[in-house]
């Protein structure tokens, strides 16, 4: 049986820091996806817009065409049913990513001296509740109620939260156990490995690398003419499928 550490021994130690730098990274690739989000997000959702209305009409083609080939009328009624059925998850993808945009647009800042607050703050409670840092808490439904309230003020910036939160969490602590600071953890090298290869999964891939974009005024005008390129290409897409769509015999039908 896995041994269980039961002081702050250096390998724990190093284990905390990699777990608090980890959520740290994660945030900090959620606020650049915000940022993100604020300069690209109206192409971006432009361009998914025009790509939805060529696969809605490629999928319209398609059904058209198939009717044909079995020597079927092509109803109106039945083909706008068909095709709100295959389109209903792109169409969830389009309000998801018009949300996001309209959400990002309205995100606002805050100082220095409040980001400082929010971090000291988490780390705090991350150290006396984090389901990872502390397992014998993982199966506590108040407790873990409390942390995930903690990860979602934390991601948002919302400090008072996280002031109410910790006193919050600091009267639930010494009501269940006073002031125990027992630490138990399993197998804490392989935990140290694979928050590691995390880490390098998280500042390597988007949305942490957005930040290389976002800090390049020459890469952000090049991702913006790309995505007006891919505007400009789905609109002429669109234009040549409804040509196509012009010539099947499509009867009219109303419920």
């Amino acid at each position: 049986m896995t041994e269980l550490i039961k002081v702050k021994n250096a390998s724990y130690i190093l284990y905390e820091e990699l777990l608090l730098k980890r959520e740290n990274l994660r945030k900090e690739g959620t606020q650049f996806y915000v940022k993100y989000l604020q300069v690209f997000g109206e192409l971006l959702t432009e361009s998914f817009r025009k790509k939805v209305e060529c696969i809605r009409k490629k999928k319209m083609i398609a059904y058209c065409q198939r009717c044909l080939n079995q020597g079927k009328d092509i109803n109106s009624m039945d083909l706008n049913s068909y095709i709100e059925a295959e389109m209903s998850e792109y169409e969830e993808q389009l309000k998801q990513m018009i949300q996001e945009a309209k959400d990002a647009a309205k995100a606002r800042s805050i100082s220095d001296a409040d980001v400082r607050r929010i971090k000291e703050i988490y780390y705090r409670l991350a150290r006396k509740i984090h389901p990872d840092m502390r397992p014998e808490y993982a199966d506590d439904k108040q407790i873990m109620d409390y942390w995930y309230r903690i990860v979602i003020a934390y991601q948002n910036n919302q400090l008072q939260e996280l002031e109410d939160l910790e006193v919050l969490v600091n009267t639930c602590l010494t009501a269940k156990q006073g002031n125990d600071e027992t630490l138990h953890i399993e197998d804490v090298e392989t935990k140290l490995k694979l928050l590691e290869q995390e880490i390098d999964r998280i500042v390597s891939t988007a949305p942490y690398t957005y930040r290389f974009l976002l800090e390049d005024n020459s890469q952000k005008e090049a991702k913006q003419e790309e995505l007006q390129y891919e505007i400009r290409e789905y609109e002429q897409y669109s234009r040549e499928l409804d040509d196509v769509l012009k010539a099947f015999p499509i009867k009219e039908m109303f419920a």
